[in-house]
């Protein structure tokens, strides 16, 4: 089960300006303006943005992090490696194409990053989703990817849930859980229906939260949410009437 929320959010640098010296005489030389370093002003950008992508029909991406590189969305791009992705290729070299796919492009639009940039900047992540193993052994599995300076992936094959983007919130619950086992989530216990009642919980409980605080909502739009069996490959359960437009044209 893999869901993501649709909202999107970037920043202006807004240069202020404050009055140093004689206030009582403009004009003296005392007197000038002295500019602060910009200031990064963050504000929510689109409530439609897709961050839930099928892949090849068999896996599932989820994406967070830089939404726009070289001036066109994430989607744009998967879609892109999507036409050269070689189908005999399983998910761990599908991991391994999309890392180098993604370099490729921030190299483009930040070039000599992998010189410059600081060690630790890895500005697009995903999670990739889908199953490993033969017919009697499909394995579920999900690969944590960062993308930069130093890309990395990491792999998650056990019983349980992962997270990306703004955390803080669903950290909170499963540090709850971990203090108070009343409190402690039941994942191997729970069904494909209440995986999808969970999905929607962790996304409007952290959109919901961030309403009533002193921040600006990185989380919210509506929650694409899509299922993945070694049988059936990527199916959509809920998703945006314009992606359903766009795969499939209008009626």
């Amino acid at each position: 089960m893999v869901a993501a929320d649709s909202l999107s959010t970037a920043q202006n640098l807004v240069q202020i300006e404050i009055e140093q010296g004689a206030f009582e005489n403009p004009e003296a030389p005392s007197h000038r303006k002295v500019g602060l370093p910009p200031i990064p002003i963050p504000f929510s950008a689109s409530s439609f943005t897709q961050k839930l992508i099928p892949l090849n029909d068999r896996w599932a991406v989820s994406s967070y992090g830089q939404g726009i590189i070289n001036n066109k969305s994430t989607y744009y791009h998967m879609r892109q490696f999507e036409k050269n992705l070689d189908g005999a290729w399983d998910l761990s070299q599908t991991v391994k194409g999309l890392i180098e796919f993604f370099e490729n492009e921030l190299q483009k639009q930040f070039p000599g990053y992998d010189k410059d940039a600081p060690d630790d900047w890895k500005p697009i992540a995903f999670h990739v989703n889908g199953y490993e193993g033969d017919d009697s052994e499909n394995r579920a599995v999900t690969y944590e990817v960062f993308v930069g300076k130093k890309s990395q992936s990491r792999k998650q094959d056990s019983i349980g849930c992962t997270i990306g983007g703004d955390m803080p919130i669903v950290q909170q619950m499963w540090e709850l859980g971990r203090k108070d086992k009343r409190f402690e989530f039941q994942f191997p216990l729970m069904s494909l229906q209440d995986a999808v009642d969970l999905c929607d919980f962790y996304i409007n409980t952290t959109a919901t939260f961030q309403r009533f605080t002193n921040r600006i909502p990185t989380v919210g739009g509506e929650v694409d949410v899509a299922l993945i069996t070694p049988f059936h490959g990527f199916q959509w359960l809920r998703r945006k009437a314009l992606m359903e437009v766009l795969d499939n044209g209008c009626d």
